[in-house]
């Protein structure tokens, strides 16, 4: 399921990036570069449509985390999708947190901290 949803999600950003128009609802691609805490550097695609629930796709450690968005009390939480070891992106403004929460846990290990976006690219579709 996480393939064909990241397929998408990639393909209509390469078409979007090339100028061509798809059917369907405007969607909103934004790659922001975060710094943490740590000074370690993670990248995250965002996909925001008009309608509809945002995605995102984090590359973390040489990995691609496929997320969906739930809702949170505050700013955006992402969590990631079956496939994936629970991983939890949770940003507000230009900042972000990232954990992860193990199967059958209550509580999440905090991975990145602090994580402050400096740049980023925003192309609509």
């Amino acid at each position: 399921m996480y393939r064909a949803a990241l397929t998408g999600f990639l393909c209509a950003g390469l078409l979007t990036a090339c100028g061509y128009k798809t059917d369907g609802p405007d969607i909103a691609f934004e790659t922001r570069s975060y710094r943490c805490e740590n000074g370690e550097r993670l990248e995250v695609k965002y996909a925001n449509p008009d309608s509809g629930p945002s995605m995102a796709t984090l590359s973390y450690r040489g990995t691609l985390v496929p997320m969906h968005q739930e809702p949170a009390a505050s700013g955006a939480l992402y969590v990631a999708d079956k496939g994936q070891p629970g991983y939890r992106w949770h940003s507000k403004g230009k900042s972000g947190m990232l954990m992860k929460q193990e199967i059958g846990e209550t509580e999440e290990e905090v991975l990145l901290r602090d994580c402050i976006s400096g740049d980023s690219g925003q192309t609509r579709s």
